[in-house]
């Protein structure tokens, strides 16, 4: 027999499991993008290209952990990215790594929050039961 919140932490489940994988797909993304597009320029400029790298990268660690607190702050993370990538597409010459850019972190910043949410919810859940 269930009692009402354990199906309520069930039914949360799948969608704090979609956001928390999604989240990580798209920081590895951005660092794909951010290292592709830094191989493909005639000079690699090392400080350019391991800045936005690491500055999200960090944050991996706690996310594979389920740390709440890693998501929490990879929004005020990506908030930079998302500034820098509308002003390179608002530039005279926008590139098409930039439209990608901001649609990654966007999205990234969505499903972090989201997952953040969420998994807040489910601690608090589990802690009145």
């Amino acid at each position: 027999m269930t009692t009402p919140s354990s199906t309520t932490s069930e039914s949360s489940a799948p969608p704090l499991l979609l956001a928390k994988r999604l989240s990580q797909l798209m920081v590895l993304a951005l660092i794909a993008l951010y290292t592709t597009t830094s191989l493909l320029d005639d000079k690699i400029l090392w400080t350019v290209l391991l800045v936005p790298c690491l500055s999200i990268g960090m944050f991996l660690p706690g996310m594979f952990n389920n740390h709440a607190r890693s998501y929490d702050w990879l929004c005020f993370v990506i908030l930079i990215h998302f500034t820098v990538a509308v002003t390179n597409i608002m530039s005279p010459t926008p590139e098409w790594n930039d439209y990608v850019q901001t649609l990654l972190t966007s999205a990234l910043f969505i499903c972090s929050m989201m997952a953040s949410r969420w998994q807040k919810a489910s601690q608090l859940l589990q802690q009145d039961s």
